[in-house]
């Protein structure tokens, strides 16, 4: 270049625009980084913390093994330790590898249902001497032969012969109260009102030989009960036996 010419080198020039885009570059990150405060302030507006200590019980949400485009909750896990602010620790039953790291937006607090707990409250009254304490059958019990228990309560402790043969004669004359197996009555009638009077249609599907016993055994102990009765109707058919 000749002597007296102010231009620059291209040295020069190559160092100068390394440096304005080094600034712009810094501006630019400035920016940046303000821009995003300022985004995550507006979406973390509503955001709850989640934290898990040693021990919490948690839901994770895992890929389907049926379906690995499809995400269901699986668990309960339990929470071994804390890597990070967002990252846990997490032992989950059944899995190959039980002892697996999770994000923390995978996770969420799994709470025990209460166990529900029957209380009885008896009242003893101490006026009342001798009374007879009579079992009664368990609730889950469908047949029970009362006399049976009669003869298992051991009465003849507590009542004397006169009560106690006071008491088969109560029995005896209201059996029918006393039954187990179920009865009809007239005190109140029950109108059935059809939508439509077409006939319904359905494909007949067979049975297998023990629900043909059940059903044969349960439809003879109605119809000797007097519960059912035979009729003819266009809405019914017969099984295919």
């Amino acid at each position: 270049m000749e002597e007296g010419n102010t231009s620059q080198s291209v040295v020069e020039y190559i160092l100068q625009l390394n440096n304005r885009l080094k600034r712009c570059q810094d501006i630019a990150i400035t920016r940046m980084k303000e821009y995003q405060l300022k985004r995550k302030t507006w979406y973390d507006r509503d955001a709850v913390e989640r934290k898990f200590v040693e021990g919490n019980l948690v839901m994770v949400l895992a890929t389907s093994k049926q379906n690995k485009l499809e995400v269901n909750w699986i668990g309960p896990g339990k929470v071994l330790s804390r890597i990070s602010d967002t990252n846990y620790v997490i032992d989950l039953p059944g899995r190959r590898d039980r002892s697996t790291i999770y994000h923390v937006n995978l996770l969420k607090p799994y709470h025990r249902r209460p166990e529900l707990v029957s209380l009885v409250v008896e009242e003893v009254s101490d006026d009342i001497e001798g009374d007879a304490e009579i079992p009664y059958p368990d609730k889950q019990c469908t047949k029970f032969d009362y006399h049976e228990i009669l003869r298992e309560s051991q009465l003849q402790l507590k009542l004397s012969p006169s009560q106690i043969d006071e008491l088969k004669q109560v029995i005896t004359k209201n059996k029918d109260v006393f039954s187990p197996d179920p009865g009809t009555t007239h005190l109140m009638r029950m109108d059935i009102e059809l939508i439509s009077d077409k006939p319904i249609k359905t494909k007949p599907y067979r049975m297998s030989p023990r629900q043909i016993n059940i059903l044969r055994e349960e439809i003879k102990r109605l119809l000797e009960l007097g519960v059912i009765e035979i009729e003819q109707s266009d809405y019914t058919l017969r099984p295919l036996f």
